[in-house]
């Protein structure tokens, strides 16, 4: 009977009467480069989910962007982003969807997957300053930020944050190859009277700039490392300091800015026209953005996200404070009127500690803006502030009763570290207020599990070798204890 059964199937084989199965009759396409999600501000305070996917090449029309189908067959329609960056910098084009949260989908014609993104995270993953410069990685990916990303991607995560700093090698800070830098706001030492602000102002991304931001660094420096982790998730993505218009702003704004030419976005942005670099503007106000503050209202959780890469890290001197200033108070409106514990998220830490002795802190920008505002200080329900820029790790601790939160700075996820120290945890006065600081300089992520809400979770940094080196948990801050600290 066996025998029959095999001699009857190659019969209906031969005859063409049963096809043989093929994973899809789609037409496969060479043109689609990565792609991601990433959850955004709506134009009404609740979250969007952006699906993007970066196609080779500059499209001409929304016709040519490829469709996305869900787990469940819908077909979705990808559109050009707007907005999009001079094609022979960038020679390819971001395609663009609005998607349902808690669904899986596909890029058609492509191998291109992107997770569910959910609305009620418990594992959370965070990177900041993950480029290479180009002296260490030369033309290769970003390492140790491949390493790092590609042992995340072999973990369960819900959430993706990136504290800013993705672009290294594309903006070293010479523009000429010489004695002419790019406006930084005040990156730790920058001169000026108002840290840069109202001196005269340059910019990779001037006229006739010899060192404009283009494609191929983002490639190296972010997508490429980042490809295997990339569509694990819904990513966050916070702008930093190389992230400035002067430097690689052309390229965050048009791969990861929050807004969209959707009828729910927020409106989206772009760098100001940036000047000519044989006659350079005298003043940068005119030539810089920022984002507007913005929440994401999750189910468990508050994160609440602004734009500080323009703050100066030695002064307050200039007109940028004020606007930091109405940025925290947007911050105490927003969480004075939210059940959820709030995450604050942002590439300049506010309380970041370069030495102890002599004592040298940052961000002063920051923090006199804070302190100008009506409270004086981060609203209570602000249960974690998150930032990178300093290259290294670090968490800073108030006491108890010192109505601050924690701070942690992941700041050691690619680029060359500013310090290669052992763990030190040391206790010192950060901005009037008595806190223990615990510092490592050894490349890694922080991966967090959040338990009952934002303000119960635990968390641990990861080396390049897949193992946990310093242990954090949000219990610690009511034991007089470092938030993070090695492992014992």
């Amino acid at each position: 009977m066996r025998t029959f059964c095999v001699l009857i199937t190659i019969i209906v084989l031969l005859f063409g009467c049963v096809k043989p199965s093929s994973k899809s009759n789609a037409t496969t396409r060479n043109d689609l480069l990565f792609a991601y999600s990433m959850l955004a501000p709506s134009n009404t305070g609740t979250i969007l989910v952006y699906g993007r996917v970066i196609v080779q090449g500059d499209l001409a029309s929304s016709q040519l962007c490829p469709e996305i189908v869900s787990e469940h067959g819908k077909v979705l329609a990808t559109v050009l982003r707007g907005l999009k960056p001079a094609a022979n910098l960038f020679p390819v084009t971001v395609c663009e969807v609005i998607l349902e949260p808690e669904t899986r989908y596909q890029v058609k014609g492509s191998n291109l997957q992107l997770s569910k993104a959910s609305l009620d995270p418990s594992n959370v993953q965070i990177f900041g300053d993950t480029g290479c410069k180009t002296k260490v990685c030369k033309q290769q990916a970003a390492e140790p930020f491949k390493t790092l990303a590609d042992i995340a991607a072999q973990n369960n995560t819900d959430l993706l944050l990136h504290m800013g700093d993705y672009n290294y090698r594309g903006t070293s800070g010479s523009i000429n190859n010489g004695d002419i830098y790019a406006y930084d706001a005040g990156d730790g030492g920058y001169g000026g009277k108002s840290c840069g602000l109202e001196d005269t102002y340059y910019s990779q991304n001037a006229k006739n700039s010899p060192k404009p931001d283009t494609w191929s660094s983002w490639e190296l420096d972010f997508f490429k490392p980042a490809k295997k982790l990339m569509s694990s998730a819904p990513w966050v993505f916070a702008r930093g300091n190389h992230e400035l218009c002067s430097r690689a702003g052309i390229g965050w704004f048009y791969f990861f800015g929050p807004g969209g030419q959707f009828k729910q976005s927020v409106n989206q942005q772009s760098c100001p026209f940036q000047g000519d670099f044989n006659t350079p503007p005298k003043t940068a106000a005119n030539h810089i953005a920022m984002i507007k503050p913005y929440a994401l209202p999750l189910k468990r959780l508050n994160i609440w996200v602004y734009d500080s890469a323009n703050a100066c890290d030695e002064l307050a001197s200039n007109q940028l404070t004020a606007q930091y200033t109405e940025q925290f108070e947007h911050l105490n409106a927003f969480a004075s009127n939210s059940a959820n514990p709030t995450w604050v998220m942002t590439h300049r830490p506010i309380w970041g500690v370069n030495s102890v002795s002599p004592l040298d802190t940052l961000n002063k920008q920051l923090q006199v803006a804070l302190t100008n505002t009506k409270a004086g200080m981060l609203p209570l329900k602000v249960a974690l502030s998150l930032s990178g820029h300093m290259h290294i790790y670090q968490s800073i601790t108030p006491q108890q009763n010192s109505h601050r939160p924690p701070q942690i700075v992941v700041g050691n996820s690619g680029v060359s570290l500013s310090s290669k120290q052992s763990n030190q945890s040391v206790s010192v006065k950060v901005d009037e207020q008595m806190s223990i600081t615990n510092t490592q300089g050894k490349f890694g992520y922080l991966a967090i599990d959040i338990k009952a809400n934002a303000s119960d979770w635990a968390g641990e940094f990861i080396g390049v070798d897949g193992q946990s080196f310093i242990a954090c948990d949000a219990s610690h801050v009511v034991l007089d204890k470092p938030i993070c600290d090695k492992i014992e």
